[in-house]
């Protein structure tokens, strides 16, 4: 929203400044879009900059946070998301990693969103080959992970879960990617993603994402449902006697169970 603002804030007073300019009348009729265009470019350099101090400061900063939600939101909005979010009451206090379904490209902006709380989240590493995905896992925190390389694999897990230890809320898909977008349950079950929790000993926070897997496919002025729906947390006193396979096996019975229920 407060880009939404910013944009018509500037652009008013871009407009303005033309009136100023002495030149003929036909001109005129260009101060609305001339000061439209002026206000874009004034947020793109804004965006462009941002990014590139907010990659060095700490992951925590609520400014930051305040700007990223509302790049998120404008995200959202574009692609005309229409979002639910049920069980903000289950999300702990402090550290937490949260574990949910993965059927779009979207999914850590809406989780991120829906809870309003700054937090970090452990991506695929080809999407910071790009420069600007790259500076947005800089400004998040974010831990790049090589699935196809194990030992590589095992490095990214050691330093998400140092994150996780610190403070930092995570966010991560445990199936390794989007395996299925012809349903929304969780379709997959890789065990070492689960050892980011037990290893820090933070809570398990299982979220459902019912609706995504639409987002791909729907037309572009079509609208699109989806519901974000946060579990009750699993601490650690609940699964420090499970193997990650039981704990994983526990967290996608609930994910699933939530989006047939959801």
């Amino acid at each position: 929203m407060i880009f939404i603002v910013a944009f018509i804030l500037f652009s008013a007073v871009y407009s303005y400044l033309f009136t100023l300019i002495p030149v003929s009348l036909w001109y005129l009729f260009l101060w609305v879009p001339m000061g439209m265009v002026c206000s874009l470019i004034t947020l793109l350099l804004f965006a462009f900059f941002f990014l590139l101090i907010a990659s060095h400061t700490k992951p925590l900063h609520r400014f930051k946070h305040f700007i990223l939600r509302n790049a998120c939101w404008l995200g959202i909005s574009f692609l005309k998301i229409r979002l639910t979010v049920e069980g903000k009451e289950n999300i702990p206090e402090g550290t937490f990693v949260v574990y949910a379904n993965h059927k779009s490209n979207m999914d850590p902006v809406l989780i991120y969103y829906a809870m309003h709380r700054m937090c970090s989240a452990v991506g695929k590493i080809s999407l910071v080959q790009h420069w600007l995905m790259k500076w947005i896992f800089m400004t998040f925190d974010a831990v790049p992970i090589d699935r196809e390389n194990d030992r590589e694999a095992a490095k990214s897990i050691v330093l998400a879960i140092k994150k996780v230890k610190s403070g930092l809320p995570m966010i991560i898909f445990p199936e390794g990617g989007i395996k299925s977008r012809e349903t929304d349950e969780m379709v997959n079950l890789r065990a070492g993603a689960y050892k980011l929790a037990t290893k820090s000993e933070a809570p398990v926070l299982p979220v459902s994402i019912i609706g995504s897997s639409k987002i791909k496919t729907k037309k572009k002025l079509e609208r699109v449902d989806v519901k974000v729906i946060f579990h009750k947390p699993i601490y650690k006193e609940e699964y420090k006697n499970m193997n990650t396979t039981e704990l994983g096996t526990m967290v996608e019975e609930i994910i699933n169970k939530g989006v047939h229920n959801g």
